[in-house]
């Protein structure tokens, strides 16, 4: 230990508490998300809303055109696939793939489901719920006979 090896050392905590660049330079992304959540790659991977109106789910595709994503229904299991070949970047060469699977809850309106792409690479998949559906008021007509 020396009084160099201890300046050293506080330019480089100093650096690295003061300047995000240095630090995204240094460090990858993931180092900078709180301990609590480390192991929560959900919210990472993809948004979900469930509330008594709607089932909403929203996932970055940003990396993959849109005859790359795949959206299926089997059941109430909704899978989202992301899959492009092989390319070429200024590193080297890179393929991207993955399949994300989310339960449907029993009172989606599995009909009404419907999905949209947003310009900046969002998908955005929502079910509205049955029991929504049930709340409004509508008028019933009387038949006769």
């Amino acid at each position: 230990y020396s009084p160099f090896n201890r300046s050293l050392w506080r330019a480089f905590d100093q650096m690295l508490n003061d300047d995000v660049t240095s630090r995204r330079r240094l460090f990858p992304y993931w180092m900078d998300v709180p301990s609590e959540h480390s192991l929560n790659l959900g919210s990472a991977l993809g948004e979900i809303e469930n509330t008594p109106e709607k089932f909403a789910v929203s996932v970055d595709v940003s990396h993959f055109k849109p005859d790359e994503i795949k959206v299926n229904l089997t059941g109430n299991e909704l899978t989202i696939e992301g899959k492009h070949e092989e390319k070429s970047d200024e590193h080297g060469t890179i393929q991207r793939s993955f399949v994300r699977k989310y339960l449907l809850p029993e009172d989606a309106n599995l009909e009404s489901l419907r999905s949209s792409l947003s310009n900046d690479g969002h998908l955005s998949i929502e079910a509205p719920k049955k029991t929504a559906a049930l709340t409004q008021s509508r008028a019933i007509p009387i038949g006769r006979g």
